[in-house]
């Protein structure tokens, strides 16, 4: 992982033609010598708020889900960086663009894991809950798009693009409690009715998740106030695909699910100020979201022999709001 940055910078580089670098600022100040385009780079930092969902859906059981993991992220911390190329001034004519994005979570405990059973064949009632602190152990983000840009009037600026998103979590479950109902007269019984407790000590459970998504996207913005601007854009895709890895470390079984399609929506709002000609310093929010993945769900037991495939379908999700401030050096 440590790697990563280097070799994402050297990919922007390598796949965005030569251009001469301009030194006009997104405020309209001139740098001296004007150029056509400018090479960007910032660091940046922020936070995650929001949760992972792996899900299995149900084949006779009677609920909506036959079981529901939530993976919380509140809030997890990260850095990274953003380069890009673009033209100078954005007002003067239309213009192509090129962008990579690269954010890295900071392993920490990041809110709680919780899992959800409905395992009932008479109703649809919670038959397990169970509920650990989630361990994020890995964050990545990769995200490179590519497109042109457009001046309206001298007004505002928009921007039509291809955006291709790599995304990987591993997380762990440690500690915590379980609750659940017990089986009377070949079903199960009511949660609430005198179930079966159990403390957890340790890790749990294992899991991770591989997103690759590939989206068109727009955005508008404007300036104001000489210095400032504000662009708003905004993603959707049902071309979605993602890979999993469950490890339930407790009953020893492994279970591997590959989904595709479905619904990816990300709007995106950025406000940045101007103060030098080579400088901006931008707030960036955000939220991704995806859900209605569905495929394929194998199971074997933990690290041995072949994976087999089970009577369920799995689904995948997530809800992630992003704010984030970084600071663009034009070089």
């Amino acid at each position: 992982m440590r790697n990563i940055p280097a070799f994402a910078l050297l990919v922007i580089i390598f796949f965005t033609p030569g251009a001469p670098v301009s030194g006009q600022s997104s405020g309209g100040q001139s740098s001296g010598r004007e150029r056509e385009y400018v090479f960007s780079i910032a660091p940046r930092f922020g936070l995650l708020y929001g949760h992972a969902e792996e899900i299995v859906y149900p084949t006779n059981t009677k609920g909506t889900y036959l079981s529901q993991l939530l993976w919380n992220m509140k809030p997890l911390f990260y850095y990274g960086f953003t380069a890009d190329i673009a033209r100078g001034d954005t007002m003067e004519k239309w213009g192509w663009f090129s962008g990579l994005s690269c954010k890295f979570g900071i392993p920490q405990i990041s809110g709680i894991h919780e899992n959800r059973d409905w395992m009932s064949y008479v109703d649809s009632d919670l038959t397990h809950f169970s509920s650990h602190d989630n361990l994020t152990r890995e964050l990545f983000f990769f995200d490179f798009s590519a497109g042109l840009s457009f001046p309206v009037k001298k007004l505002l600026w928009v921007k039509a693009f291809g955006n291709v998103s790599y995304g990987h979590f591993s997380f762990s479950g440690l500690d915590g409690y379980g609750r659940y109902a017990r089986i009377r007269n070949g079903d199960y019984d009511s949660i609430n009715n005198s179930p079966q407790e159990y403390d957890y000590s340790g890790k749990v459970i294992n899991y991770t998740q591989e997103w690759i998504i590939l989206s068109p996207g727009f955005s508008a913005g404007a300036r104001f106030l000489k210095n400032f601007s504000f662009e708003f854009s905004f993603l959707i895709s049902p071309f979605i695909y993602c890979a999993d890895l469950d490890e339930h470390l407790t009953t020893g079984t492994q279970y591997r699910d590959y989904m595709g399609w479905g619904l990816y929506l990300e709007p995106r709002v950025l406000l940045s100020w101007a103060p030098l000609a080579w400088l901006d310093v931008s707030l960036e929010t955000g939220w991704r979201y995806i859900s209605g993945t569905r495929g394929e769900t194998y199971s074997r037991p933990l690290g041995k022999g072949n994976y087999a495939g089970g009577s369920s379908e799995a689904g995948a999700g997530l809800s992630l709001l992003d704010a984030g401030l970084f600071f663009k050096f034009r070089l």
